[in-house]
């Protein structure tokens, strides 16, 4: 139903729509509205021709250094280069530990002799020997004057004189025996005792002396036998390196002595004085 409004026209109901008329002039452009969503990424295109290639950049700050790479192989050995310049001389290091003795080396020849030292002091007086042997009895001398008559004795018996040998040297006793001993009665000799011989001196003067081990030197003693047992002392001081080691009996009035003298000598002159004792 229509309404009548004052001051206009009445209008009647809707039509129909009619046809669509012709498309407008085209307005102006609206404002830009916001910037939609990202739509899906496309395909790669065909890559382009390589670019001329840029300036170069600003030099990065060095990374961190990268696992060691195996060793390579050993380059062919360059020419020896030119000595440099010695550098200061460093600080002495600790003494290190000691290390095991080495193997001793060879003994070194012996140096040559030296000269004679001075002759030492004289040494004490040695033992009194044994008495010697009697001697034979002197011609009888001419009969002396009668002497006074002596003092009349008793009438008891004279002692008898012993006839027995005397008895060897031993522990003191006063004895049992009732007889008298004879003025010129020998006891003999004990057993193990030293009898002084006599001395020697082993002595020689070389041009060049080299001997190696002991030497030996036959010197002339009057009465030694071959049966003789003998040892030695030494009556001085041998020359320097020298040394007697023992003596026995080489012949009738002869003894040898084995004696040691320095490996090397030049215008050696040694000397090994000793004094020589029969064992009884």
């Amino acid at each position: 139903m229509a309404v009548k409004v004052p001051g206009y026209p009445l209008k009647g109901n809707m039509g129909d729509a009619g046809a669509q008329g012709p498309a407008g002039p085209m307005g102006l452009p609206g404002a830009k509205g916001d910037t939609g969503p990202a739509g899906p990424v496309g395909p790669a295109g065909p890559q382009g021709p390589k670019g001329d290639t840029g300036a170069t950049g600003a030099t990065g700050a060095t990374g961190q250094k990268g696992d060691t790479g195996a060793q390579g192989i050993q380059g062919v050995k360059g020419d020896t280069g030119a000595t440099g310049t010695q550098g200061v001389k460093g600080d002495t290091g600790a003494t290190g530990p000691a290390g095991q003795q080495g193997v001793k080396g060879d003994t070194g020849a012996t140096g040559a002799k030296g000269d004679i030292g001075f002759t030492g002091a004289t040494g004490p007086t040695g033992a009194t020997g044994s008495k010697g042997d009697t001697g034979a009895a002197g011609a009888t001398g001419a009969a002396g004057p009668q002497g006074a008559p002596g003092v009349a004795g008793s009438n008891a018996a004279a002692t008898p004189l012993g006839s027995s040998p005397g008895t060897a040297l031993g522990t003191a006793a006063a004895g049992t025996s009732s007889n008298a001993a004879r003025e010129d009665h020998v006891h003999p000799l004990p057993s193990g005792r030293l009898q002084l011989i006599g001395t020697v001196t082993v002595t020689e003067t070389t041009l060049i002396s080299l001997a190696l081990g002991m030497k030996r030197m036959a010197l002339t003693l009057t009465g030694v036998t071959t049966a003789d047992s003998l040892v030695f002392v030494p009556t001085g001081v041998p020359t320097a390196g020298c040394e007697a080691v023992n003596v026995y009996a080489s012949g009738t009035n002869q003894v040898t002595v084995a004696y040691f003298v320095p490996a090397l000598g030049v215008g050696a002159t040694y000397s090994i004085p000793i004094r020589v004792y029969r064992i009884t």
